[in-house]
Order: C-alpha cells, then sequence, then structure tokens
C-alpha cells in the first residue's frame, strides 16, 4: 500500500485498497448500502474506459443541471436575451404616467441589482417622476404554481434561498438579502435591513446584538402569514468590528415583492408609484415605456452550473415550455410540465438518452429524478461536438480546485494534478436518502479529454454513507483513472 492510501486510511478509518493494484476498478469498496451508475468515456473515439451499472438511472440531484443548461443553449443560443416589457396606459406628460405601469415579465431569472440600477437612471433619464396608478405585475408568461414539490416548505417559512419559488417575473432570484450591521457600542442592537433599499412588504423584528470582536453569528428567519404579510426574525451576534454579513432568504410572494424591490429603486431616483403592488395582466392597448434586456444565456448558464442556482434551472425549465413553439412564448404554458417534454425530447433525440428519463424539476431539488450515468455522458458528448455551443457550456462548470461548487475539492495531495484539468457539476443531496454526482469533463494527458458521470446513492431505511465517504470515493476514482489508463 502506498503512503498516500496509507494515510487515507488512517484519516478516514476505512480499509482502502491499493487501488493501483487493480486499475480496472479505480472505485475503494464502501461498506453502507449504496447503489452507483458510472462511466467515463474518451471522447475522441467513444471508446468506453471504465463502466459499472452505466445504464442504471438513480437520483442524481444537481447533475439534472446540465440537461437544463444543453437544451436551453440548443433551444435559445448561447447569446440570448430574454427581454422585459414595462408599459403603461393612460398618457404620460411632463415625466408624469397618468394611468398604472405594467411590467410583463419574460421569464428572465437573472434580474438583479445592477439591473435594476441602471432600469431606474434611464427612467431618471428619461424625465420620468410619477405614476399616479398601480404598479401591475403580468406574471403569466409561466402558469401559477411557483412553488413545486420540492419548494413546498417554504410557502410559510423559511430559513434559506435555495428553495425560492419560481415565477414569470422575479429579481435577485426571488431571494432577498438581510444585512446585519454593528450597531453604537458593545451591548446594542445590530442594525438589521433589507438590502439595498426597505422593502414595504416586509417587516423586520430585531433581537441581534452588538458583542466585541470581529466574527457575527446571525440568523434569519422569514415568516408568511395566510394574509400574505411577511415578517423577519433577525437574532444574534455581530461584532462590533465585523463587516457587514447578508443573508439570503426565500420570498413567499415573489411577483409582488420583487415589483416592491423595484419601487424601491425607483424612489432612490426620485420616482414616485402612487398606487400599490398588485398582480394583474396587461390590456392590449398598453404603450412601452421601456424594454429590459436580460444578461446573455451564456452568462445565465454559467451561473446556473457554477453555483449550481435552483431557481435558475427551473426558470429555464418553464421559459423551455413557454417559448417551445417556434421560438414565440405562448403566455401561460410556462409551466415544469410543458418544459419537462421539450427537455424529455431533447435527450431522447439528441442526447440518445438509453434509460427511461424520469425528470419532475430541472434543479434536482426533487429526489425522484431519474437519469443514469449513459444518459449523461452521451449528453456531454453530444454538446462537446457541438461548436456552437461547446465553448459556452465547458466554461459554465465549475472548475476542480479553483470556483463554484468544486472550489474546496482536488487541491491537496496527488489530486492536486487535477486541479484546472476538470470540469465537472456537482449534485447534492441528504433526504431522504444521501445522493453525492460528478459529472463533466476531465483532460487526459494522454489520451485528451475524457467524459464521466458518477452518480452515488444510498439505499432508503438502510445505512448509508455520508456525502463526504462518497465525495472521497470520487475524487479517487477520478484520479486513479487518469492515473492508470494508459
Amino acid at each position: 500500500m502506498t503512503k498516500y492510501c496509507l494515510l487515507l486510511t488512517i484519516l478516514s478509518g476505512l480499509l482502502i485498497p491499493d487501488l493501483l493494484a487493480n486499475p480496472k476498478n479505480p472505485f475503494y469498496q464502501i461498506r453502507a448500502a449504496h447503489q452507483s451508475s458510472v462511466l467515463v468515456k474518451r471522447l475522441s473515439d467513444g471508446k468506453e474506459i471504465f463502466a459499472k451499472n452505466s445504464d442504471t438511472a438513480l437520483s442524481p440531484a444537481s447533475v439534472s443541471k446540465l440537461v437544463i443548461a444543453a437544451a436551453a443553449l440548443d433551444h435559445f443560443s448561447p447569446t440570448y436575451q430574454f427581454e422585459t416589457n414595462f408599459l403603461y396606459d393612460g398618457s404620460m406628460r411632463n415625466g408624469r404616467i397618468s394611468g398604472n405601469l405594467y411590467i410583463r415579465g419574460s421569464g428572465d431569472p437573472m434580474i438583479i441589482n445592477e439591473k435594476l440600477w441602471q432600469l431606474a437612471a434611464d427612467f431618471a433619464h428619461m424625465g420620468l417622476k410619477e405614476i399616479s396608478g398601480s404598479l401591475i405585475i403580468d406574471a403569466s408568461i409561466f402558469d401559477a404554481e411557483d412553488l413545486d414539490r420540492s419548494r413546498k416548505s417554504s410557502k410559510a417559512f423559511s430559513r434559506n434561498a435555495y428553495n425560492a419559488p419560481i415565477s414569470g417575473f422575479s429579481v435577485n432570484f426571488n431571494t432577498f438579502p438581510v444585512a446585519f450591521a454593528s450597531g453604537e457600542g458593545i451591548g446594542s442592537p445590530a442594525r438589521v435591513s433589507i438590502d439595498p433599499y426597505p422593502v414595504a412588504g416586509i417587516q423586520i423584528t430585531n433581537t441581534s446584538k452588538t458583542t466585541q470582536g470581529t466574527r457575527s453569528r446571525v440568523q434569519a428567519v422569514r415568516t408568511t402569514k395566510p394574509s400574505g404579510n411577511i415578517s423577519i426574525t433577525a437574532s444574534g451576534q455581530v461584532g462590533l468590528n465585523a463587516p457587514i454579513r447578508k443573508v439570503y432568504r426565500a420570498m413567499s410572494n415573489p411577483a409582488i415583492i420583487s415589483g416592491d424591490v423595484i419601487r424601491g429603486f425607483l424612489k432612490q431616483h426620485g420616482i414616485d408609484i402612487k398606487g400599490p403592488t398588485k398582480l394583474g395582466k396587461a390590456p392590449k392597448n398598453v404603450k412601452t415605456l421601456y424594454t429590459l434586456k436580460g444578461f446573455q444565456l451564456r452568462r445565465l448558464i454559467a451561473g446556473l452550473n457554477r453555483y449550481s442556482n435552483n431557481h435558475i434551472a427551473d426558470s429555464l425549465l418553464k421559459a423551455l415550455g413557454a417559448y417551445h413553439r417556434g421560438g414565440q412564448s405562448v403566455r401561460g404554458q410556462g409551466s415544469v410540465q410543458t418544459g419537462l417534454a421539450v427537455v424529455t425530447k431533447f435527450l431522447q433525440t439528441k442526447g440518445k438518452s438509453p434509460s427511461k428519463v424520469q425528470l419532475y424539476n430541472g434543479s434536482g431539488l426533487d429526489p425522484r429524478n431519474r437519469l443514469s450515468a449513459a444518459d449523461v455522458v452521451n449528453l456531454l458528448e453530444y454538446m462537446s461536438k457541438r461548436a456552437d455551443l461547446y465553448p459556452e457550456f465547458l466554461a459554465s462548470l465549475p472548475a476542480a480546485g479553483w470556483d463554484g461548487t468544486l472550489k474546496g475539492r482536488f487541491n491537496r495531495g496527488d489530486l492536486v494534478q487535477l486541479k484546472g484539468h476538470m470540469r465537472a457539476k456537482t449534485g447534492t443531496l441528504t433526504q431522504p436518502i444521501t445522493v453525492s454526482s460528478l459529472a463533466g469533463y476531465v483532460h487526459h494527458p494522454k489520451h485528451g479529454m475524457l467524459a464521466f458521470a458518477i452518480i452515488d446513492n444510498g439505499v432508503a431505511r438502510k445505512s448509508q454513507p455520508g456525502v463526504t465517504e462518497f465525495r472521497r470515493r470520487q475524487d479517487l476514482a477520478i484520479r486513479n483513472i487518469i492515473k492508470n489508463f494508459n
């Protein structure tokens, strides 16, 4: 046994055989109940390097996002931009709109503060000062189901941002940041506010205190009453000399809150909306005030894969359903079901999926999703042959040891040889079973680019391996495949 393997044995408490002695099986054995689907393929000629249950469909967790990214690039193109229209009825004169302001959502999943600041600045450049009517949000590009099965728990209560709802109009990924800053002195209340501007529909109850030091330990809990009123309970400790700390929480009524966020930006530029924010459809006789062009799709895909953004994944899934008819939007047709129909067809025809694909959402939050390693590798192989899509698809994946969800992996011991030489998507779930997946591309010094997928699942109602154990096994497997495949 090499010194390296001996060290791993001591650290992990596992009996790991000398992997170098058995290059045909680069995985060490896990004793706890688990299932695996694995495939490694050389892209130059399609030769299979290693396969184990490669056609067995398992829960892939966030590796599902590879499918959404590929289908979206194929359908829209890397330079596609969603366009959100700002419309008005009535008349506009001397900087005053006598009527309502409508926002017609396009399903753009990445309208962020950077875009909103420029929007408000442009409105000010146009001389706009007041809207006498209401702010009406038309989010009908998507269906009304903003909370799928994997997000239901966030409706009334949330301590997280990852399960934010999906809506046809959204800002900041349908989350809002709660900013914590130190107070006047030790023992005084910490300062807590919504970033960057107050939102009328969100009330804050603050029990956090200022303490000595430079560290903060804070918590923000969002609760939503049946009436729709939202409250944030902020607690914890903020060091007197600590930097500002921001925590993100999922919205519960996203279209309304997103509209109120825009109100805040307009107000900071001296633009007042007199009426309330409400949902509705823009009538046919409205006039266009402004068109907000989103970031190009390649930037959306980078955020989707590199940081495993659930909101982008499921928004793009619904957008595929809404825009699939000749590239024109079909309002109200953007649903999980219509999107999955597009994605499934893409996998079967272009990805040549060998297994019966089962997808329930695009983010991978739903543990019922099923893909095999062969499904994923076939998709990766297809994308590698698309000169128009592959550069952007590859660049969107986290780089081993460098960034995104792989920043903390492949940067120690002799795993460091893979640093920057592998780009792959991760997937993780802990309930109801343990899921850990890794899929992407790795460069072999002799054989060039390899495509691979490793999908590991625990077994329900049995003792399961932990995520850390699965990841260690995957890391060593990739390292040994690179080392032993001559």
